[in-house]
């Protein structure tokens, strides 16, 4: 039974007395997708007003449209099923916390710089029937509309958190109100906003903050435990990591092309857990990790979390091994890129058999740290033994010049793919990463299959 059944359920929450109790179907912000009984919120953005777009919603077979007033003096008005209020966002918000509050299950909330919708899809895998954010709705936004389609029949909600900015973490745990909170890495991410890495680690941190009395905190052991511990004595706090000073870390790790093989440790277990995923990297044993914590914690099938792993396949454009151009291997990493997730990419990469060919483009957010991040890129995929790195985009030169004379660099997509096209072998393996707004992939989608 979903938690918000009827539009009676949203006035309760709001405060408004009204007679009608219709079904809801789902919740909407995109006029196009709404359907018969959907809900409707028409928020303002930086282009327009979806208020506009109340009537049309109604007309579509909407339950009820939430809009801005007209008069932001006038307190809630209810209309021919159109609700005039003096902040769609607001009303938003306040419905999520009354999901939230009615949801009668343990919520989990993730959050770091690298891996956390990898950790979210492999906890929401590894537990029957729990419910988790879709795809990436992890901001104000976002996470409040997931909130709204939880279902009783859920035994646990899970909710990824962004973060772009000071207390965007604070905000949003502060509204799932989290049993368990996971921080999966503490890296190089939206360095624009955050300025720094401390001030990553400070916006990750605000996690901890809001989790409820006698949760858990699960996080990467490393520089940050001490600090961590020390900002609340009523929670419980379980690491992760590769070596035993760790809660819980893995040993006799085996990495093939077909995936990942370890055994996980812990004081805490009383007998060792065999893995076998075809997750590939360090970086998703961490992940895996993280997530079996919190399967353990939540008294959740641990055999069942454990079989989850060996069919799961991680979300597209993350580390997936495919056939490519001139009977190649592409590793199409490109769905998001910062200096962290690159390197372990890299890792990955240098594990292939064969010509290793790093194809970068920029990593976007890193603000005054964008250029020496990126050479250190360069230098990093030298390190490792990469045979060729080409770089696409304004910053990403500086990666292929600090690589060495094996460095290239293309100003043009159309060029960078001929040129692959021409370069590329059999046996080569080529790994394609970059920011969001790079859009790598279409290099991929370009190329001709082997």
């Amino acid at each position: 039974m979903k938690v918000m059944q009827d539009t009676s359920d949203i006035f309760s929450a709001l405060g408004i007395s009204a007679q009608d109790n219709i079904r809801i179907q789902d919740f909407q912000i995109d006029s196009r997708k709404v359907r018969k009984n959907s809900v409707f919120f028409g928020l303002s953005g930086s282009n327009e007003d979806g208020s506009i777009y109340g009537q049309e919603a109604i007309a579509k077979g909407a339950s009820l449209a939430i809009i801005k007033s007209t008069k932001p003096s006038l307190k809630n008005k209810l209309k021919s099923n159109i609700l005039s209020v003096p902040k769609p966002e607001e009303s938003l918000i306040a419905l999520a916390k009354s999901a939230l509050k009615k949801f009668p299950g343990p919520i989990v909330g993730i959050t770091g710089s690298n891996g956390k919708t990898t950790t979210k899809n492999i906890l929401h895998a590894g537990i029957n029937n729990s419910f988790a954010t879709f795809n990436n709705f992890n901001n104000e936004i976002g996470l409040p509309l997931c909130a709204l389609s939880l279902d009783t029949k859920n035994t646990v909600a899970i909710f990824e958190m962004g973060a772009a900015k000071k207390g965007d973490i604070n905000f949003l745990s502060r509204l799932i109100k989290p049993d368990i909170g996971i921080i999966t890495h503490i890296g190089h991410s939206h360095l624009e906003g955050l300025r720094s890495l401390d001030g990553v680690l400070k916006v990750k941190s605000e996690l901890i903050d809001n989790i409820n009395k006698n949760g858990i905190a699960i996080l990467p052991e490393g520089p940050h435990i001490k600090y961590w511990k020390g900002l609340r004595k009523d929670i419980t706090f379980r690491t992760f990591g590769l070596n035993d000073a760790a809660s819980f870390f893995a040993t006799h790790i085996k990495s093939t092309k077909a995936g990942t093989a370890f055994t996980i440790n812990s004081p805490c277990l009383r007998k060792k857990i065999k893995i076998q995923t075809c997750l590939l990297g360090n970086h998703n044993i961490l992940n895996i990790l993280a997530g079996f914590i919190a399967t353990l914690e939540l008294k959740q099938d641990i055999d069942f979390f454990v079989n989850s792993l060996k069919a799961f396949s991680n979300t597209s454009q993350r580390l997936q091994l495919q056939p490519w151009i001139n009977k190649s291997t592409v590793i199409d990493d490109s769905y998001n890129a910062n200096p962290d997730s690159v390197k372990a990419a890299i890792d990955v990469l240098h594990e292939q058999t064969g010509r290793c060919i790093l194809v970068l483009g920029d990593m976007k957010e890193l603000g005054r740290y964008r250029k020496k991040l990126h050479q250190n890129i360069g230098a990093y995929a030298k390190t490792k033994k990469i045979n060729l790195l080409i770089g696409f985009g304004d910053l990403a030169r500086h990666a292929a010049s600090s690589f060495g004379p094996s460095g290239m660099f293309f100003s043009s997509k159309t060029e960078l793919l001929s040129f692959l096209k021409g370069e590329v072998t059999r046996g080569d393996c080529i790994l394609i990463k970059g920011s969001r707004s790079m859009k790598m992939e279409t290099l991929i989608n370009t190329g001709e299959r082997a």
